[in-house]
């Protein structure tokens, strides 16, 4: 696609400035799907259904009303990957975050993110005090991981989005039947090479099935990320995501749309409505960046600062 399209101001040129082809989650009937074979179908979701799941507060709201996000991420050399994602589910609407965390990081932690509070890692929290959980944003290897992901895939029932060195926890521990057993409401959100390990496999050769393979072999919402994103139901479902652009081909943006995906699902968004409608918001976050600053120079944090832009522009279709 090509073309220019104004958002809030904001005039994106090139290939995703089509808004009205955007990807947006399908709760509808598929219409018009294309048949990639491996006996499922692929869509891309529009921008329409993606605004009808992203709701205006009401007027009598408190920020008990929006989640309580607990994100269990960051260690010594790695806390910016949890500044990124604490930072990315505030700016999509989380009314309350709190770290899960090392202490020596704290002080990293809430001079980044004043907003959020900190509880140190090590005996495992009370999960139901929490409306979703994120895991794994460098994380790090610390032998409390197998505990921490046994206790959270064994007990805790709610929305779980699980990331980087979350999922990569799984492949090393061998928690896989932990993980096809849990009563969480799973979003998991790879990498290729993530994908590859959770799999056991050498090289993807067809995203479309490779994300679908994730979904049904572990009863999750999977999300493939890469150029242009994918969404996998257990059912059979996939879903392409067309927002974004090269320039979020960047360390740490992955951490961001962890955080969105998050505070989503804490807003009570059910995982596939939450991944789809985060992966769309995150891709929207990017190409305005890329407006206003170019490609080149893209960082996740600007991809995180856009993101309650990219909200704003939703809410006001």
């Amino acid at each position: 696609m090509s073309g220019k399209t104004a958002i809030g101001g904001i005039m994106l040129v090139g290939q995703n400035s089509h808004l009205g082809d955007h990807a947006c989650w399908a709760k509808q009937s598929l219409q018009n799907p294309c048949s990639v074979g491996y006996n499922f179908f692929m869509k891309k979701t529009t921008e329409k259904q993606i605004i009808s799941l992203i709701k205006e507060r009401p007027k009598e709201s408190h920020k008990g009303d929006f989640g309580r996000i607990m994100i269990v991420a960051g260690s010594k050399g790695m806390a910016g990957a949890a500044i990124l994602c604490g930072k990315a589910a505030l700016k999509s609407g989380a009314g309350l975050v709190e770290y899960y965390a090392p202490e020596e990081i704290f002080p990293i932690l809430q001079t980044a993110v004043p907003e959020a509070t900190c509880k140190r890692r090590g005996t495992f929290p009370d999960t139901d005090r929490y409306d979703a959980v994120a895991l794994g944003p460098g994380l790090g290897g610390s032998g409390q991981n197998r505990s921490l992901m046994l206790n959270l895939l064994d007990s805790y029932k709610g929305p779980l989005v699980i990331d980087a060195d979350g999922i990569n926890t799984i492949v090393s521990e061998n928690l896989f039947d932990e993980l096809i057993h849990s009563e969480a409401d799973i979003v998991v959100t790879p990498h290729p090479g993530e994908a590859k390990r959770l799999l056991g496999i050498d090289i993807i050769t067809k995203r479309e099935e490779t994300v679908l393979d994730i979904a049904k072999t572990f009863d999750v919402t999977a999300v493939l990320k890469g150029a242009g994103t994918l969404i996998a139901l257990p059912e059979g479902k996939v879903f392409l995501n067309d927002t974004g652009n090269p320039g979020m081909a960047t360390g740490g943006a992955g951490d961001v749309l962890t955080g969105i995906i998050a505070a989503l699902m804490g807003q009570r968004l059910p995982a596939a409505d939450a991944a789809a409608a985060g992966v769309y918001i995150h891709g929207l976050a990017g190409d305005m960046a890329a407006a206003e600053i170019g490609m080149t120079g893209m960082t996740a944090m600007d991809i995180c600062d856009f993101t309650a832009k990219a909200f704003k522009y939703v809410l006001g279709k």
